[in-house]
């Protein structure tokens, strides 16, 4: 099962910075000079309200930079964090893929133009990828947890970061 989540989560992310407008797509200096991430507004207390369990962050360097919170406790589950900008819908993208873009299932957030998520439970844990868009920004969620795993609490708090993520959601990249 972690293939298909790893599967899932590459396909989106080459279709989704497949899709392409008229407008020239940030190169990698000008990602570094964004004001804005994920992590800009949120905090481990937020998502480990959201979450339901306790959480550290994990922001990376400027050179590496990344959006991760991991378990405080042993055997919790971590969530990491991305975001694309791109002009395209995220229904037509992940539509794009076929039967990998079919395990996506549509989900109510609050606030986004769409939400995707996948929860993939094996005998060794628990994967799920989420995908939110609102203007302009397509942010996904991957989550983590080892067994023994509650499926419902990693799939609720993949859900609940989503809709954070899109209560959040800056309309430029400078935020």
């Amino acid at each position: 099962m972690r293939a298909v989540i790893a599967t899932i989560t590459a396909a989106g992310l080459l279709a989704l910075s497949g899709c392409s407008s008229d407008e020239k797509s940030p190169d990698s200096s000008d990602i570094m000079a964004t004001a804005w991430s994920p992590c800009d507004d949120l905090t481990a207390a937020t998502v480990s309200r959201l979450v339901g369990e306790q959480v550290h962050e994990d922001n990376g360097t400027p050179e590496v930079p990344r959006c991760t919170f991991t378990p405080v406790a042993k055997g919790g589950a971590a969530y990491d964090l991305s975001y694309l900008w791109f002009d395209g819908g995220l229904d037509a993208a992940l539509d794009t893929m076929g039967a990998t873009g079919a395990q996506l299932k549509p989900v109510d957030v609050a606030g986004a133009e769409a939400a995707r998520l996948v929860v993939s439970p094996s005998k060794t844990g628990v994967l799920a990828t989420g995908f939110v868009q609102t203007t302009g920004l397509v942010q996904s969620v991957n989550a983590a947890q080892l067994s023994p795993y509650d499926r419902k609490r990693v799939a609720a708090g993949t859900t609940a970061l989503l809709a954070e993520l899109a209560r959040n959601a800056p309309t430029t990249p400078a935020g």
